[in-house]
């Protein structure tokens, strides 16, 4: 659907709504957001000067931080005041500007490092490999297929410190 290129206009179908979302440090406000609509299906910028508070309003809008006042819902879900693991449940999750592995871990340790919800993180579980093998099994074969997506599948093997800041991403 055709969209109005006017600030402020109503979008079709927007993934996200945000009203009065206000968030300040000591006496500087650094998100006095009145109203925002992200169009779904569409690529959509968010462009200020540092310092303007870009960061902060997806720390905000993610879970990463409270807000001060302000409510917002995502695909319909409300999300004000829910912590970034809740967030990300919901669908919405985000990429850091600075990103983090474990250096002197293999790319593809990293990777199984990151999948949600492993059995053998439990430490009595741990001692039982026959219920978490298939598992691990499993999110080797996807960390797999993303590496192979992102044609990355090369640095499998190759320490996780090794790679640049886009390929880490």
């Amino acid at each position: 659907a055709s969209v109005p290129n006017t600030p402020g206009a109503p979008k079709p179908d927007p993934i996200v709504v945000g009203d009065g979302i206000t968030r300040t440090f000591g006496g500087l406000t650094a998100v006095d957001v009145e109203h925002i609509e992200i169009q779904r299906g569409v690529i959509t910028a968010l462009i200020g000067p540092n310092g303007a508070g870009k960061t902060t309003l997806f720390n905000l809008l993610t879970g990463f931080d409270k807000p001060d006042a302000g409510d917002w819902s995502f695909n319909g879900n409300r999300l004000a005041g829910l912590p970034a693991f809740k967030v990300a449940r919901l669908g919405m999750v985000r990429t850091f500007q600075l990103t983090k592995v474990l250096s002197k871990l293999t790319v593809i340790e990293n990777m199984r490092l990151g999948a949600t919800g492993q059995r053998g993180e439990h430490f009595w579980l741990s001692m039982l490999p026959p219920l978490w093998r298939a598992q691990e099994q499993a999110n080797t074969e996807r960390a797999d297929d993303l590496l192979r997506r992102f044609k990355l599948d090369a640095k499998r093997e190759d320490f996780a410190g090794s790679l640049s800041g886009g390929q880490r991403k």
